[in-house]
């Protein structure tokens, strides 16, 4: 993924999230064999995702110095669609090792 002006549009399909949720090997006593399954379910659909945390990771170079930040995150999985914006008293820049302060407004979309 690119940046553009500080900016990147990222999307994720449930089907992706959902082949991201935990498998268990299962034993199976009658057969003799293990199988994958999902934790909650044998075939999870995207209400299986709802209340689940997904945790997000981003490395980022500075093209000018090539050094590359590491940060994660972790967010909840919802049925509800939000827009997050940054808000105009957000720093538009940081030095590496200081901690960031964001501010974000979130409205329902």
């Amino acid at each position: 993924m690119q940046l553009e002006e500080g900016k990147a549009d990222i999307e994720v399909t449930v089907d992706e999230l959902i082949a991201m949720m935990p498998r268990r090997r299962r034993y199976d006593h009658y057969s003799g064999y293990y199988y994958d399954q999902y934790v909650h379910e044998n075939n999870p659909t995207a209400a299986d995702l709802q209340g689940r945390y997904v945790v997000v990771a981003a490395n980022v170079t500075e093209a000018a110095t090539d050094i590359t930040l590491s940060g994660n995150n972790t967010v909840v999985c919802t049925s509800q669609k939000y827009n997050l914006v940054f808000l105009d008293i957000t720093p538009t820049s940081f030095k590496p090792g200081l901690s960031l302060s964001a501010y974000v407004r979130r409205s329902k979309v």
